[in-house]
C-alpha cells in the first residue's frame, strides 16, 4: 500500500499505480494499516471503488504515510530512499529504467556491441571542465576512479568497429553546481563509438537514436508521464531535423542578445539555456575552439584552433544533454595536444604506445546523460530528482 487519504488507498505492484475509494467495513479495516504494508486482496472494482472482501498482511509496516513530495533538492538527496514508493519517483525510475531498455535495443539493432564498463584504471579523462577526479591507493599504487570512458572507447571501437557502454561516472564537481540543477558527482552515460566515421554521420544517428527511442517510449511507456509532457517530447524531440549551429555563429548570436563571451572559452550554463530556448527544439553546436576542450577530439583541418566535435543543447533550460567528436589517432598529434593542455604524455604512455604502433584507428562518438534525458523526460527542476540514488556535489546520502 504506496498511500492513502480518509477514503482512498492507493496500491502498487509491478504494473504501477492504482487508487481506489474503498467501501465496506473491510475495506475501512485498510485504512488503518501503515503505509507500505504489503497485502493480498481480493474483491469487486466498480469504477473508482474497491469493495474488499478479504484481505491478509503480507509483510507488515511502521511507516508514517508521507503524502508529500519533496520539492528540497538537498533534503531529498539525504532522504531519497523515503520518497522511492511515492508515485511520482517511482514513475521517474521506471522512465530510467525503459530508457536504459530501448537504448541498449536501437543501438544493439544497428550492430553495436556491448561492453562492460571498468570503474578503476590508470588515468581517466582530463577533459572535466573544472571538475576533479577521485584517486585511490590500491595494493601500493595510486589509481582513478573513471570519470569517462574515452580511451577505452577509442581502443574497442577499433577493434569491434561499432561499441556502447553503460558507463558510471564519477566527477568531483565544485560546490556551487550543487545548485545549478544539472550537476550530479556520480552519472550515467550512455557512451557510443564508431570506427570510420564522420561528424556529420555521428550526429545523424545520435539524433536518430534520440528519435527513435523518444518514439518507442511514448508508445509503449506514455502512461509514465504527464499529458503536457508527452505534448513537450513530441513537438520538441520528433518535430523536425535538428539545427546545426557552429560555436562562432553561437557565441555572435549570444553577443547579439546581451550576453558576453569570451571566444574561446566554454558557453555558461544561462548561455546554453538561451539557445536552446531560441532554437525551440534541440540544437547542435559544432566547432568548439581547441583551448576549451580535452586533448582527445581532433583538431579540424581546415579550421586550426577548432575541434571537430559537438553538443546537443536541449530547449526548457535543461541544456547539453549530449556530447561528442571525432578522436586524435595519431600519437605524435596526441603528445602536442597532450602538453599543450598542461598534462604529461608519460601518464599516457599505455595509449600512446598503440597509437604510435597504428592500433588506434580513426574513430567518432558521443556520450548521452541517462539522467540528463529522464529530467527532460518529466520537465524536472533539478536533476537530483531523476536518479534513484542521488549525489550532488557535498550532499551525499546513504
Amino acid at each position: 500500500m504506496a498511500g492513502k487519504t480518509t477514503d482512498s488507498i492507493i496500491l502498487r505492484d509491478i504494473s504501477g499505480f492504482k487508487e481506489f475509494k474503498v467501501k465496506g467495513g473491510v475495506g475501512r479495516e485498510i485504512l488503518n494499516l501503515p503505509c507500505e504494508t504489503s497485502i493480498y486482496v481480493e474483491g469487486l472494482v466498480k469504477g473508482d471503488y474497491l469493495e474488499v472482501e478479504k484481505y491478509r498482511v503480507v509483510h507488515p509496516s511502521k511507516l508514517e504515510c508521507c503524502e508529500k513530495e519533496s520539492e528540497d533538492v538537498r533534503e531529498f538527496a539525504l532522504n531519497y530512499y523515503v520518497y522511492a514508493g511515492r508515485p511520482r519517483y517511482f514513475k521517474i525510475i521506471k522512465t530510467m529504467s525503459s530508457l536504459s531498455y530501448l537504448t541498449r535495443n536501437v543501438l544493439v539493432s544497428e550492430g553495436f556491441t556491448e561492453l562492460q564498463p571498468p570503474i578503476i584504471g590508470w588515468k581517466s579523462d582530463p577533459g572535466l571542465r573544472g571538475a576533479g577526479k577521485v584517486k585511490v591507493s590500491l595494493y601500493g599504487s595510486q589509481y582513478e576512479l573513471h570519470s569517462s570512458l574515452i580511451m577505452y572507447k577509442q581502443i574497442y571501437a577499433s577493434i569491434f568497429e561499432r561499441i556502447f557502454y553503460f558507463a558510471r561516472n564519477i566527477r568531483v564537481e565544485p560546490l556551487e553546481n550543487a545548485y545549478t540543477g544539472r550537476h550530479l558527482i556520480e552519472f550515467t552515460q550512455v557512451d557510443v563509438e564508431e570506427a570510420f566515421t564522420s561528424m556529420p554521420e555521428a550526429i545523424g544517428f545520435a539524433e536518430s537514436v534520440l528519435k527513435r527511442v523518444v518514439r518507442e517510449f511514448l508508445n509503449s511507456n506514455g502512461d509514465l508521464l504527464d499529458s503536457s509532457r508527452i505534448e513537450w517530447l513530441d513537438k520538441t524531440f520528433l518535430s523536425e531535423k535538428y539545427p546545426v549551429v557552429t560555436y562562432d555563429e553561437a557565441v555572435n548570436l549570444l553577443a547579439r542578445n546581451g550576453f558576453d563571451v569570451r571566444k574561446g572559452s566554454e558557453l555558461s550554463h544561462k548561455a546554453e539555456a538561451f539557445l536552446g530556448e531560441y532554437y525551440g527544439i534541440p540544437v547542435w553546436l559544432t566547432g568548439f575552439p581547441s583551448t576549451a576542450r580535452g586533448f582527445y577530439y581532433i583538431e579540424n583541418a581546415e579550421r586550426p584552433g577548432y575541434n571537430v566535435d559537438w553538443n546537443l543543447i536541449l530547449p526548457e533550460g535543461h541544456g547539453e544533454i549530449l556530447d561528442g567528436g571525432c578522436r586524435e589517432y595519431r600519437a605524435e598529434e596526441l603528445v602536442r595536444r597532450i602538453q599543450a593542455s598542461g598534462e604529461n604524455p608519460a601518464e599516457y604512455e599505455w595509449f600512446l604506445n598503440i597509437a604510435s604502433k597504428g592500433f588506434v584507428k580513426p574513430t567518432c562518438g558521443w556520450g548521452l546523460g541517462l539522467e540528463r534525458l529522464v529530467k527532460a523526460f518529466h520537465g524536472l527542476t533539478h536533476i537530483g530528482f531523476a536518479t534513484p540514488h542521488p549525489r550532488l556535489p557535498g550532499i551525499i546520502g546513504p
